[in-house]
């Protein structure tokens, strides 16, 4: 019996000790969930100091600040936060190249463990002296290599004053341009023609006019030649930044492959040297919005790329090779790589004029 009232006193006073502390945890809470900056005139910046508050209990540190687009740059003044203490971040919209309505999100990574990421809207409206469409600026997509081939972009006065407007650079020595006066003094139309057969891939360049307006003197349009294979890759390299912690685990990629010939196509077969990368894809699909493009799209195939954190792709990239059914095109690459140049000439092609619109 004594035994059993030690024992019985033991749970008693184990029961009696009151009940479990709740964990400290920290919460990141923001002055605001969105920001639409209005309207502001190319080329100038919008910026927001956001504030980052910890109502949690325990320190809140702040792992990784990213944009879905580089025109959006933040950054904390500091990343550790000490329960009931605010941090100020500023936030940058650049809107040099943009025009009419805009959106972009900053992305905010920490330790909170209800919200581990929260995705802060950014948005608005950006007036530019002259509207390009489309946006892209002038671009030939062919599968013919030319001379002779032609494309058109549009250039519209957005200001009272007039304008005159006149090419004082061409950085596309294979195009030929012409300036079309549609409404004298408030609408143009840049027609480009290739004047020589041009390679394979996409050259780019850039198209300085002189226009006349106060705001906006000088105006850059760029223009780029891409010379189709039937068979392409989209994206045609993968791009993994060593610094973003998102890559710094695996992660997945989709490619489309696509196809503008017209006959049967299919992927036979995938290879890569590197082990740590797996692909998959499926059967031939229907092009979809794509068969509208010029040229049009004939044919898709999906896959899937499964890749290593970044830090194990090597200096040189990797290069993952899809085997198709087209005796005339047989194979079709991806590149995969850690460096940033390599990456915008694959996808763009090299500049070969400098632009700063």
């Amino acid at each position: 019996m004594l035994w059993l009232a030690c024992v019985c006193g033991v749970i008693l006073g184990l029961s009696g000790s009151g009940p479990a502390q709740e964990p400290r945890l920290p919460r990141l809470v923001l002055s605001q969930d969105s920001w639409d900056f209005g309207e502001v005139w190319h080329p100038e910046s919008a910026k927001l100091t956001l504030m980052i508050k910890n109502e949690g209990s325990a320190d809140l540190k702040i792992e990784q600040v990213r944009s879905t687009c580089g025109c959006t740059v933040a950054q904390p003044a500091r990343d550790l936060i000490p329960p009931g203490q605010t941090t100020e971040m500023l936030i940058r919209f650049d809107t040099v190249g943009k025009q009419d309505h805009v959106s972009s999100k900053v992305i905010i990574e920490s330790n909170d463990p209800l919200r581990p990421k929260v995705e802060f809207n950014v948005s608005g409206f950006v007036r530019r002296a002259i509207k390009r469409t489309p946006l892209g600026g002038l671009v030939i997509r062919s599968l013919e290599r030319g001379p002779g081939l032609s494309g058109v972009a549009r250039l519209e006065n957005q200001t009272s004053e007039p304008m005159q407007l006149r090419l004082v650079s061409n950085g596309l020595p294979g195009l030929d341009v012409e300036i079309q006066e549609v409404v004298p003094g408030l609408t143009y139309d840049i027609v480009g023609r290739t004047n020589r057969p041009m390679p394979p891939g996409t050259t780019r360049g850039d198209l300085v006019f002189s226009t006349g307006l106060q705001r906006e003197p000088r105006f850059t349009l760029s223009a780029a030649v891409r010379i189709l294979s039937l068979v392409e890759a989209s994206p045609p390299a993968i791009y993994m930044d060593l610094k973003t912690r998102e890559l710094a685990r695996p992660s997945e990629r989709l490619v489309n492959i696509h196809y503008y010939g017209s006959g049967a196509f299919s992927i036979t077969g995938v290879e890569c040297p590197d082990p740590n990368i797996k692909v998959s894809y499926g059967a031939t699909e229907p092009p979809g919005e794509l068969g509208k493009l010029t040229p049009p799209v004939r044919a898709v195939v999906r896959a899937r790329v499964s890749l290593p954190p970044a830090s194990a792709i090597p200096r040189e990239g990797v290069k993952i090779v899809f085997n198709t059914s087209v005796p005339d095109h047989p194979k079709c690459e991806v590149l995969v790589t850690t460096d940033q140049k390599a990456w915008e000439e694959t996808i763009k092609g090299p500049q070969e004029g400098a632009s700063d619109n």
